[in-house]
Parts: C-alpha cells; structure tokens; sequence
C-alpha cells in the first residue's frame, strides 16, 4: 500500500524500461502540483515537499481501485502557479509530454490521477497545448474533487482529449446533450482559477493596506495559488 513507501525513494517520472502488468493496464500517474515561493528554492526540493501529497493521493486511490502491486505507476510533481500558462520548454510541460511521449513509445494508454482539479493547470490554452500532439495515446484524468456543496470528494474519470479539444475550440461541451465529467471538469477549473486569480488580487490589496511586504504576504498564501 502507499503508506508503506514512506521511505520508498520517488517514482518521479515515466519508468524506465516497458510498462509492467496487462496490456489492457494504463500506466498510472499521480500528479500533485505545487505553487513556487516568492523566493528562490531548488525546484527539486520544492517536488520533494510534494512527496506527502502525492503518497495520500496513492493512498486513496488503491482504497477505491485496489493496490498497484505488479502495475506500472510513477509520480509527477509539478511546480508552478495553477493559473500560470506553462511554455513547452517548462518544467512542467516537459514532465507531462515526457509521460505522453512513453505512452506513445510503448502503446500504453496513460491515467493522470490528480489530486486536485487544477493539479495540472487551470489554463485552457495550456491544457490544449499539453494534450493535442499526442491524440494517438488515450489518455484518461481521473481527478479526486468534489462537485457539488456537500464536499464529498470522489474520484471522476474524463477523457483528456475531449477537454483538450474543449479549449482549443473544436467543440463545446456545454452545447452537447450529455452532462458528464469532462463538462464538469471545466467548469469546476473554471471556478477554481477565478478563486486563484482573487487569492493573488488580494496579495496586492493587502499590501497597499497593511504596507506589509508582498513577498511576505504570498508566503501565507502560496498553497492557494
């Protein structure tokens, strides 16, 4: 179980060799993201802080579907403000396109099991850029969140070319008949960056209240962003 790799070194990134288990089996990908400070610090480190998260996200997972011994799965800790548009040459982007271009390489489908809505990002053109070169791979989002007031958090399943093909314009899931999990993944993310953007709104208003440094401010707040 995930508890037990507590001291377990990281399985960052696609693994090394073909993917273990049946050919029917995803390769598994718990992605977590984190803010980056105000300040310097090694991105490296700032992924290691990650490492919690990222092992409670197994956790829940292999409650619900059942352990991952003798699976392929590996993790993908992400550095960079939800609301940020991720250039192809960041970190980020490279981390995510790395796990695609193994599922391209190996034909493995891949599952990105994130641990919040906006754990990759919370920007459409992004997402679009992130997913549309590799529509030969499937890939499936299955994002733990809650979708409605009763905040009971649940794992839903989306197809990850479908949002991407949301943002890019090529349709409208709002327009179609059918209300499933790929419509309520966007507007979820859509209401999460609008709470994001008016977390980093109020840094700046604090500051010209309280003339406290900005810097010092979005320490308190960096695990909102």
């Amino acid at each position: 179980m995930a508890e037990s790799t507590a001291s377990a070194p990281l399985p960052l990134g696609p693994p090394a060799g073909p993917p273990i288990g049946t050919a029917m089996e995803p390769l598994v990908v718990f992605v977590a993201r984190g803010a980056p400070g105000p300040t310097h610090v090694d991105i490296g480190q700032m992924k290691y802080y990650l490492r919690p998260a990222l092992i409670e996200l197994q956790g829940k997972f292999q409650r619900k579907y059942g352990d991952l011994e003798g699976r392929s799965y590996c993790y993908c800790p992400l550095i960079h403000k939800s609301i940020t548009h991720l250039e192809p040459d960041s970190d980020s982007f490279k981390s995510l396109t790395d796990i695609l271009m193994y599922g391209r390489i190996h034909s493995c489908d891949i599952m990105f099991v994130l641990n919040h809505w906006d754990a990759i990002t919370s920007d459409g053109p992004s997402f679009a850029n992130i997913f549309k070169g590799f529509t030969d791979v499937k890939v499936t989002i299955r994002a733990h969140g809650t979708i409605s007031a009763d905040h009971n958090c649940e794992f839903h399943d989306l197809d990850a070319h479908k949002v991407s093909a949301h943002y890019q314009g090529l349709i409208r899931l709002e327009e179609q008949f059918l209300i499933d999990d790929a419509l309520r993944y966007v507007v979820r993310v859509e209401e999460v960056r609008g709470v994001r953007i008016g977390v980093e709104e109020s840094v700046t208003l604090m500051r010209d209240l309280t003339g406290e440094p900005e810097e010092q401010l979005l320490e308190r707040v960096q695990w909102l962003l």
